[in-house]
């Protein structure tokens, strides 16, 4: 049996405070976009669980023991389902390390799901609460990659989701890797407190954003309210990330922004075939170019 897991990027991010055990509060819209990691579910003759990872050329190798977030996961549903695993599991990696992406929570998502379903256990309401709760527990993005749409609005630590329903579909995307990686507590901690009066300026332009896709305006209505709060980040990493930014602009992408923590980049095209045309001249870059679009 196999799961696909995807990216997502974050249409708008605002940070709107800390808590006390040192989250960060969000103001965010995710988008899941068609790129994605797989996993495999199968059978083995013994009891317990085998991870087995595939990554494609260039990935950094990621360790298969305890503390992969799909062996997490997979041991937190045993524990709370009352499984005895006899099972074997492989993950593909296509989804870069340290983007922005998610792809880590997307995985443990996948797992969660992926794991009810192998094991044909029925997910009532209970149960789907309980998903979350796990999930809650092993990243604040794996509650939106549990969510069956494809966009949300994420408040609290990015955990409290509302379905976003977005009229028309939206264009097609450059998405670049720049080939470095953003450790998302620097990139919080890096982070000056922003004005309040900023923040709720931001807040209303994520109102309007919303309203905008809800209403299926085209791009050019919206692209201006798009925002990421981390771009401001005093990381010297960024600096690789504002010249992706600075490319994708002058190439002509729209609503270009950093996806999360960083370091992925996109940019809105106006067709495939733009999209294809500026694939070819970015070719000659350091960096992990994607062709993609929303999944909803």
């Amino acid at each position: 049996m196999k799961i696909q897991c995807p990216a997502k990027i974050n249409l708008f991010l605002e940070v709107t405070g800390k808590r006390r055990d040192g989250y960060h509060t969000l103001s965010t819209l995710f988008a899941k976009i068609n790129l994605y990691d797989v996993l495999e579910f199968s059978r083995k003759s013994g009891r317990g669980i085998d991870l087995e990872i595939e990554t494609e050329d260039g990935m950094p190798p990621l360790s298969a023991g305890e503390d992969n977030l799909v062996m997490r996961a997979a041991r937190a549903f045993c524990s709370n389902f009352g499984v005895e695993p006899a099972l074997n599991l492989k993950l593909t990696k296509r989804i870069p390390m340290g983007a922005g992406l998610g792809g880590g929570s997307s995985d443990a998502a996948g797992t969660l799901l992926g794991m009810a379903k192998f094991f044909q256990i029925p997910l009532d309401s209970k149960k789907k609460a309980l998903l979350k709760r796990i999930g809650v527990g092993l990243g604040a993005d794996v509650p939106f990659f549990l969510h069956p749409q494809p966009f949300c609005l994420g408040t609290g630590i990015g955990d409290r989701l509302k379905p976003v329903h977005v009229r028309r579909s939206l264009p097609y995307m450059i998405l670049i890797f720049p080939e470095v990686q953003v450790p998302t507590a620097e990139s919080y901690k890096a982070l000056s407190n922003p004005a309040r009066s900023d923040v709720l300026t931001r807040l209303s332009d994520l109102d309007k954003l919303i309203a905008g896709l809800e209403k299926g305006r085209p791009i050019a209505e919206w692209q201006g309210l798009l925002f990421n709060r981390l771009e401001q980040a005093r990381l010297p990493v960024l600096t690789h990330v504002e010249r992706a930014r600075r490319v994708l602009v002058q190439l002509g992408a729209l609503g270009v922004r950093m996806s999360g923590s960083g370091s992925s980049v996109f940019g809105f095209v106006s067709s495939h075939e733009e999209g294809e045309q500026l694939l070819k001249r970015l070719r000659g870059y350091p960096w992990k170019v994607f062709l993609t679009c929303c999944n909803g």
